[in-house]
């Protein structure tokens, strides 16, 4: 039961908040007034809770602001029993009470913000949810503005397996402080935070964690039969581009980008594979048996050696074969 300075607010406002539920069961014929009561009590209250703590004059204001963001949630099925979606409670029960102090300045930017950053790494196959909540979560002390929440989110999503952020989050990187900067990317503390930017952008399977370079001598592999929750309908075709692979799985094309965090794979289209910008005659690695050579290290690969094929572009070597669904990818340094 909804109760404290949150219940106060609710019972103050009766009409008028009855009169949105009204209104948005208007908008969304399948509204599910049982999921908005439970998300009130479950994920609204404790974010309200955590506001009267800090800034209790503040709690009317924001409590009007996450009623209609919660209206908006439970209208498009993206929390309650059939949701669509299985991080939005998450987000506002552990994670944005951590983040009252700037909620407070800036509640619609803040609920928007980590509630559609987690929303979008959540719908990414391959992407780390867990990951970027609980990292998200510890780092809140040392976020004080809302230009430093959105570059660190975009930092950590980038390092939980959004590798198209990859661009994007080096360019948000330069305005955090150096310290937290270090710390978000695992770095030794007092390092050159220029000098790791550098690496950074000359090989995309670099990081300063040495840990997570050592363990990508495994490879990574992306992919798998669609049968088994994977993507590809059947194995797949490659084509090397500057910033990843074009493929082909039946009727199926995709681009696959992948680097030292992570892999992931965009919906294309045929006439991208067929006619997409494509880097040829790139000679930075080798196959012998089921043996992979690159710059950097000998590869024994778990594949049967038969008809396998490599492509590799200017930082990764892609090994696949007509006999199994899976990309394996490897950096070439």
């Amino acid at each position: 039961m909804i109760s404290g300075p949150f219940a106060q607010v609710l019972a103050a406002g009766r009409s008028q908040f009855n009169a949105r539920v009204v209104e948005a069961r208007r908008r969304y014929p399948a509204f599910d007034v049982q999921a908005f009561a439970d998300f009130l009590q479950n994920s609204v209250a404790p974010v309200m809770q955590a506001v009267a703590v800090h800034m209790p004059d503040r709690v009317a204001i924001i409590a009007l602001t996450a009623y209609d963001i919660a209206l908006e949630l439970v209208g498009q099925a993206l929390t309650g029993a059939g949701a669509r979606s299985k991080i939005v409670d998450r987000v506002w029960q552990d994670l944005l009470p951590a983040y009252t102090h700037i909620l407070v300045n800036a509640p619609a930017e803040v609920f928007a913000l980590l509630t559609n950053a987690a929303l979008n790494i959540e719908k990414t196959p391959g992407a780390r949810p867990d990951q970027w909540l609980g990292e998200m979560k510890k780092i809140a002390p040392q976020i004080t503005s809302l230009p430093a929440l959105q570059a660190t989110g975009q930092v950590l999503a980038w390092r939980a397996g959004m590798t198209h952020f990859r661009e994007g989050a080096l360019a948000v990187a330069d305005t955090l402080p150096s310290a937290l900067l270090l710390q978000l990317l695992e770095a030794e503390p007092g390092s050159d935070w220029l000098k790791i930017k550098t690496q950074m952008q000359q090989d995309p399977w670099w990081c300063p964690d040495v840990a997570r370079r050592s363990a990508l001598s495994q490879g990574r592999t992306v992919g798998q039969f669609t049968g088994f929750g994977g993507a590809f309908p059947a194995p797949p075709e490659l084509r090397a581009c500057e910033y990843g692979f074009w493929v082909k799985s039946a009727d199926r094309y995709f681009l696959l980008m992948a680097d030292v965090y992570g892999a992931v794979l965009h919906t294309s289209s045929k006439d991208e594979f067929e006619h997409g910008a494509v880097l040829t005659d790139i000679v930075a690695a080798s196959l012998q048996d089921s043996t992979l050579q690159t710059r950097g290290a000998r590869h024994v690969l778990n594949l049967p050696a038969k008809e396998l094929l490599l492509t590799c572009n200017l930082h990764t070597a892609a090994v696949s074969s007509p006999f199994t669904y899976g990309i394996s990818l490897y950096p070439l340094s």
